[in-house]
């Protein structure tokens, strides 16, 4: 008999993804096959301390501390910051503790839109004009910086934070004062904002996971947002928020296209494990990657586990490959 493995799953943190990324925790707890698990939820709270719930109760868990043994690998369900953008990743790995996802590079770079831009362009993959700048950068040289806008990126435009997920502060704009409104928006909020070509089209999206140390698409999905302009937070996590087609009703060819795009994209920023990668599709089919997500939410209406399905992959099964991929 196989001993059963170990397993802390982490959601929660302080971060403003918080309430998805409990919902997540808590679909991935409940999936993972208890034939072959030992199962931890690990509750970080907003102050950033680490809650494990055991059978003998609630404890406060230190890793690398007497907890170091506790665990044979951690699943970070962790949207946003720090389980996103490669800080918990970075912790784990000075204390030779395993976890799920990619490593402390790959989520940095995948999380910082910007950065991973230049990813996208470097590999010859299709990726919208954009510009961005700081907080400071922005209050010495806004003339500048809209005269620049105006010409490499044009209106309409999206602006969103470098460095958010879930489309957490992201908004289309259509002319020149709500481009300046929006972008003093978001810099209360946050340092580091990007303003992206805008792309008029569908919104698909394609998950990719790995077997036996290869990496495979899952199918397309066409989203269809119901409640927003675009597939933003009421969208993607309001129940009726958004119509999923999966496999997306696009052409066969543009189907492989955009599965050859996530694969591209999976490499290219060094993903393990798991990936999701947003990707517009125009009027006459040509293809834009917006963004990669190394932690795809896990929700009952998460786009991942539904594509994972349609491919005759379990929520659990799915969770398997995940976990093997990373040991």
């Amino acid at each position: 008999m196989n001993k059963k493995i170990k397993i802390g799953v982490i959601f929660g943190g302080p971060s403003s993804e918080r309430e998805i990324s409990l919902v997540t925790g808590r679909a991935i707890c409940e999936n993972l096959d208890k034939t072959k698990y030992i199962v931890t939820p690990i509750e970080m709270t907003k102050d950033s301390r680490f809650i494990g719930k055991f059978k003998d109760g609630k404890k406060n868990i230190e890793f690398g501390g007497k907890n170091q043994k506790t665990f044979d690998i951690i699943f970070i369900a962790l949207h946003g910051t720090p389980g996103e953008d490669g800080s918990l990743q970075g912790m784990f790995d000075s204390l030779g503790i395993k976890y799920t996802g990619p490593d402390v590079l790959s989520s940095a770079l995948a999380m910082n839109k910007a950065y991973a831009g230049q990813v996208y362009w470097q590999n010859g993959l299709p990726h919208p004009q954009f510009i961005d700048f700081k907080k400071d950068n922005w209050k010495k040289n806004k003339k500048i910086l809209l005269s620049l806008i105006k010409k490499a990126v044009g209106l309409p435009a999206v602006v969103k934070p470098v460095d958010q997920g879930s489309a957490v502060g992201v908004k289309i704009v259509k002319n020149e004062s709500d481009l300046e409104k929006n972008i003093l928006a978001i810099i209360k909020k946050f340092n580091w904002v990007m303003v992206q070509e805008f792309v008029a089209g569908d919104e698909a999206t394609c998950g990719v996971l790995e077997k036996n140390g290869k990496p495979f698409a899952l199918p397309p999905t066409r989203i269809v947002p119901q409640l927003g302009e675009f597939y933003d937070f009421k969208s993607k996590y309001k129940k009726g928020g958004s119509k999923h087609i999966c496999p997306a009703d696009f052409p066969p060819i543009i189907n492989k296209h955009l599965q050859s795009l996530a694969l591209r994209a999976h490499k290219a920023l060094g993903c393990r494990g798991m990936s999701r990668t947003d990707i517009m599709v125009t009027k006459n089919f040509q293809l834009s990657i917006l963004e990669t997500n190394t932690i795809p939410g896990m929700t009952p209406t998460s786009l991942m586990p539904e594509a994972a399905g349609k491919a005759g992959i379990s929520f659990s099964k799915m969770l398997d490959l995940i976990i093997k991929a990373s040991l």
